[in-house]
């Protein structure tokens, strides 16, 4: 299969978060339930913590005790059901190459991910689709104008009713 997304990442674990992004961005449907089908919790054992991925309101309890799972607005999952999802932030190597490998399963490619200047530094990345690939779209982003429509036809209905019946 021809790769269809790259990752371009600053940091380890940004660049992780990267790999899990382009897999919804691929399959937007996806639920919960499939990220951790994707990226199963073996891929992370050394993360400190049981589950790679938790709805974010699992992860900012467990974040009170100490800080591993990305949990701001702009590094959570937004989900196609309406629920948000957070991933384990501590990477390690062999993790993070587990993670490459199980993206390349998705035709997600990694490029070299770049250090950041110095440690503690928030790094992050961006997605570049390969080959022509343009991602699906979800249908609740397709179907969002249908209640607009929806409105106009019937306040066109109203209006017709209001000159038919209403100028007698």
């Amino acid at each position: 299969m021809a790769n269809k997304v790259k990752v371009y990442g600053k940091a380890q674990n940004r660049t992780a978060l990267g790999i899990a992004h382009a897999y919804l961005v691929m399959y937007p449907h996806a639920t919960l339930e499939d990220l951790r089908k994707a990226f199963p919790n073996n891929t992370n054992p050394d993360s400190g913590v049981k589950e790679l991925f938790l709805p974010l309101g699992e992860a900012e309890t467990f974040n009170t005790k100490m800080n591993l799972y990305f949990a701001k607005s702009d590094e959570v999952f937004d989900l196609d059901d309406g629920s948000k999802v957070a991933m384990a932030q501590v990477w390690s190597k062999p993790s993070f190459e587990r993670m490459v490998e199980q993206g390349s399963l998705y035709g997600i490619e990694v490029a070299e991910f770049e250090k950041t200047a110095h440690p503690g530094q928030k790094g992050g990345y961006r997605l570049e689709y390969l080959n022509g690939y343009v991602p699906p779209v979800s249908e609740e982003k397709k179907k969002g104008g249908a209640w607009v429509w929806i409105l106009l036809a019937l306040l066109a209905v109203g209006a017709i009713a209001w000159f038919v019946f209403g100028s007698k």
